[in-house]
């Protein structure tokens, strides 16, 4: 008898366990449905989470924008002809100073020809100064006379002037006489010294055509040695300013074509950060306009250095440039927010689609969300976010009001995943 009621008690006990568990679950499960925020409707529960419908909420007084930190200057160094790499100033991070070689190719080729070209210009410049010696001979050179020496042409000097006087007065005088071809007294022309006889027009101009003729090969030989520089040149990929290598695409040893990138060089001091801009606030942005810009864990103030004047007809945006500060903690390549003011109010075009924090997850720096289609598969979006307001953020592009999402994607969730069979 005993035992039976130790029986009877032990189960009662048992049962009253059992209805307080019951009751603790169940208000738990009402508390999470009552928690719901307001405009995100559940659906189905899937395999990797529940799915909500996206709302809408009022758009913020300035809206975050995505971007990337960039050189303002960047180069791209490639090969300008075949070779073999025979030097490359560092690796990835180096700094390299203007004019600085950063990748050379061999020149043993060319130094046999450079060579011959310089021995051309010595012969050349040997025979233009020969021509224009000549030349000058040719147009004040002092003839050596047949009779001898100086005394000979002071002789002429002196008589020559009384001959040619007397000649011309006896014309004159006696036209029988003398000044025609056959007057027994004279000739008919005047009587020319042995240096005038001497200088030849003829001659003259072979020497000043002789001489024009060496200095267009001077100028030749040297037209040669140019191109020979610059073929020289070439086998040098030179910094044009003080960078930092950013790639290198070749190594010592490498052989190389015409066109084959060589390294990539980037000013890393002066930075900016490039966004794309909804094209409905063009009309609120411009140039020396202050923007808060977060790098990480800082945040800093960057004027709009540029806006492009074309937009982007797919995503209907535009890019704007915002110069960094000098200093700026900030490298090429980094992801960078930037707080682009917006003009306020509670109209209903100043909403924007509202999703849960929980439904972004970042892949490759980039915010995306999981769509359900109609077929209940997972489609992959890259997001534009805006303002965050409790445990909802504003999505500026890549949602509409009324599409479904999964609330809490799995880190392994890709696109064509199937969430549930249809829609619910």
């Amino acid at each position: 008898m005993l035992s039976n009621l130790l029986k009877l008690a032990g189960f009662l006990i048992a049962a009253v366990i059992g209805g307080l568990v019951v009751s603790l679950l169940g208000g738990r499960g009402s508390n999470d449905h009552a928690a719901t925020p307001r405009g995100m409707v559940p659906y189905l529960a899937g395999p990797t989470g529940s799915v909500v419908e996206v709302g809408r909420m009022p758009a913020a007084a300035r809206l975050k924008l995505g971007g990337y930190v960039e050189s303002r200057n960047t180069v791209k160094l490639t090969a300008q002809g075949p070779g073999r790499v025979t030097f490359v100033a560092g690796q990835e991070g180096d700094r390299v100073n203007a004019g600085q070689v950063v990748v050379g190719l061999d020149e043993d080729a060319l130094k046999p020809e450079y060579r011959s070209a310089w021995a051309a210009l010595a012969g050349d410049m040997a025979a233009q100064q020969n021509a224009q010696t000549q030349l000058y001979h040719s147009i004040n050179g002092q003839p050596t006379s047949p009779m001898g020496g100086p005394a000979q042409d002071a002789y002429e000097k002196m008589m020559t002037p009384f001959y040619n006087m007397a000649q011309g007065f006896m014309g004159n005088m006696m036209p029988g006489l003398a000044g025609g071809p056959a007057t027994p007294f004279g000739s008919s022309g005047p009587l020319m010294t042995q240096q005038q006889a001497q200088k030849s027009w003829p001659a003259l101009n072979r020497a000043r055509a002789d001489y024009e003729r060496q200095q267009a090969s001077l100028v030749s030989s040297q037209s040669r040695i140019d191109s020979l520089d610059q073929r020289l040149r070439d086998r040098r990929a030179i910094a044009p300013r003080a960078a930092v290598i950013m790639a290198r695409h070749v190594r010592v040893g490498d052989v190389v074509q015409p066109g084959m990138p060589l390294a990539d060089l980037a000013d890393v001091d002066q930075l900016d950060v490039r966004i794309e801009v909804p094209t409905r606030l063009l009309a609120q942005l411009k140039v020396g306009d202050q923007v808060p810009v977060t790098l990480s864990n800082a945040n800093v103030w960057a004027p709009i250095s540029q806006i492009f004047p074309a937009a982007d007809r797919s995503q209907r945006t535009i890019t704007v440039k915002l110069a960094l500060p000098a200093g700026a903690p900030a490298a090429p390549g980094m992801y960078a927010l930037a707080w682009i003011a917006q003009a306020g109010g509670n109209s209903p075009s100043d909403f924007a689609p509202a999703i849960p924090t929980s439904a972004v997850v970042n892949r490759g720096s980039q915010p995306i969300a999981f769509v359900v289609d109609g077929q209940g598969r997972a489609e992959m979006r890259i997001l534009r976010l805006g303002d965050v307001t409790g445990d909802r953020v504003a999505v500026l592009s890549g949602l509409q009001a009324g599409e479904r999402l999964v609330a809490s994607p799995a880190p392994n969730l890709k696109s064509g995943d199937q969430i549930f069979a249809g829609r619910p």
